[in-house]
């Protein structure tokens, strides 16, 4: 299993790296400011003034990267992950899912409210964002193992912090590699962070548009990015390239563009589709080859705000919420609704309803009591959780591997939930 770089690697002193700079300086002809180096950082001038040891160096770390990177890709282009054998939502099992006994096995802070958090594609990393404008990326593993009493910082969870947004993170995906993970803002940004350079806390590319971004989501390709904004088209952008364009209107009635802001989007696994959900209430399903609108669900929820949609595993079902208070799983071939999940309150555009590992539940943020509630997908009958924040839940990320999830409060706390004793 692949490992992220978490900045704990060895590194050479602040003294030796000095003056192999002021060496690479006067073998590239600066003996001047070679010598103001030492003089002005007041290291130990070198026993050899001359040296082209740093760009040797650096020339072997770069080869180094690449072949790094590029064996992962090799790995990661043929590895299947846990999540592809995971039973999907199964609509004629007769018997009731019980809610595990969730507890908090692992708490980390932002400095603001918690507002945005996503598994990788193999379940083994997490990321968080927050209104303080910082990114938090998890490893899983030193969550379900914990190292015994230790206060290292390499054994610690929180792998890194990233950086570079101006404002409220409101989105998160990852890249189907595993490699890339993209963040939205309301500073009307899209960040692409290359997570398996060492050292890196900055982001690697920017999309920017005139509207604050509400949620983004990979092309199962990676190729693509879609993004909702609180402008009322789906932006599509070349991951590539970073060009964009927008979707566009389909035949037949009802089918053009929303016409309020969006507030999720999402795609298919398979690709053939995209979802959108909007302020103006409906929830738009897209051709993915061809970008046009191909259904409109009007009125999703009783004529009030839809605030987020996604498909099923086999891209046959789409599960949405809206400002009802309600979650509804639809047929995506018909339009028709199938279930109905009520009794939580949603009361803010940013609640998402999401499933469980394997489909069986169906979990959204209930405002209030500061709670998650829970649902059997199939019958639709809510369920009992102790699963309680001392504040307001903002979001819920499902493990795609395994009975867990991340929560996200407005008291500036991610907590990870497992099922028992850890």
């Amino acid at each position: 299993m692949h490992r992220f770089n978490t900045n704990e690697t060895t590194r050479a002193s602040r003294e030796e790296v000095l003056q192999l700079i002021a060496q690479q300086l006067t073998a590239y002809g600066y003996s001047d400011l070679s010598r103001v180096v030492v003089s002005e950082t007041r290291v130990a001038a070198p026993a050899e003034s001359s040296s082209s040891r740093l760009s040797e160096l650096v020339a072997s770390g770069m080869r180094n990267g690449q072949q790094s990177s590029q064996s992962y890709n090799e790995r990661r282009g043929s590895e299947k992950h846990a999540s592809d054998d995971m039973p999907g939502i199964d609509l004629k099992r007769r018997s009731t899912t019980a809610v595990p006994h969730y507890k908090v096995w692992y708490k980390t802070m932002h400095k603001g409210a918690a507002t945005a958090a996503a598994f990788s594609a193999d379940g083994q990393y997490i990321a968080t964002g927050s209104v303080d404008t910082s990114l938090k990326l998890i490893e899983v593993d030193r969550v379900r193992n914990p190292a015994s009493g230790t206060t290292r910082r390499e054994d610690k969870p929180v792998i890194r912090t990233l950086y570079n947004h101006e404002a409220e993170i409101t989105g998160l995906d990852f890249h189907p590699n595993g490699l890339v993970l993209a963040s939205c803002s309301t500073d009307r940004s899209i960040k692409l962070f290359d997570l398996s350079a060492a050292y890196g806390k900055f982001a690697f590319q920017s999309m920017r548009d005139n509207y604050a971004y509400r949620a983004i989501s990979f092309h199962p390709s990676g190729e693509y990015l879609a993004a909702a904004t609180d402008a009322n088209e789906v932006r599509m952008y070349n991951v590539r390239t970073s060009s964009a364009h927008l979707l566009r209107e389909g035949s037949g009635s009802g089918n053009g563009q929303h016409t309020s802001g969006l507030t999720h989007v999402s795609y298919a696994a398979s690709g053939a589709l995209i979802a959108s959900a909007s302020q103006d209430g409906c929830v738009k399903l897209w051709d993915g080859r061809s970008g046009t609108c191909v259904r409109t669900l009007d009125r999703a929820h009783e004529g009030r705000a839809a605030t987020s949609a996604i498909f099923t595993r086999n891209s046959k079902y789409l599960l949405t919420t809206g400002l009802d208070s309600t979650a509804r799983l639809w047929d995506v071939a018909s339009g028709r609704i199938i279930n109905t999940y009520e009794g939580a309150t949603l009361d803010a555009t940013n609640a998402h309803a999401v499933f469980s590992h394997d489909e069986s539940l169906v979990m959204v943020p209930d405002a209030r009591s500061n709670s998650v509630a829970f649902w059997d997908a199939a019958s639709a009958k809510q369920l009992r959780s102790g699963v309680v924040h001392q504040a307001r839940v903002t979001r819920i990320a499902a493990s795609p591997t395994t009975t867990a999830f991340m929560t996200c409060s407005v008291d500036n706390s991610v907590r990870y939930w497992g099922a028992g004793d850890n």
